[in-house]
């Protein structure tokens, strides 16, 4: 009689086939796995002082008079950005619409 406990396989052709069981990690890579548990904790920590951060100086824009300042300036700086902006595709729709070269006549009105 033949025990097979404990082997994992398969029969083959009326055989028993053993299939080879996968090693268990080998010491590379369970260094590779404190590695990559250490790069986890360093991002994390991280990732946490930033976080911090921006709530800070989230805290101080809105809280403070000096961040209202700031935050003022930089309204003020994109709606001039943003005039500027405007002129120049007016200015560049103008130039579109009459040919080069051609100068703009003025029609006289006439007042009754």
């Amino acid at each position: 009689m033949i025990v097979m406990a404990g082997t994992r396989g398969h029969f083959e052709n009326g055989v028993w086939v053993e299939e080879k069981i996968p090693d268990e990690p080998s010491k590379q890579s369970a260094v590779k796995a404190i590695e990559m548990e250490k790069k986890i904790e360093q991002v994390s920590a991280d990732f946490s002082k930033v976080m911090g951060n921006i709530v800070s100086l989230a805290h101080d824009l809105i809280t403070t008079e000096d961040g209202h300042k700031v935050i003022q300036k930089k309204i003020d700086d994109a709606g001039k950005n943003f005039d500027a902006a405007i002129k120049d595709m007016v200015r560049e729709a103008k130039k579109s619409m009459k040919p080069e070269g051609q100068k703009e006549e003025k029609k006289p009105i006439k007042v009754e």
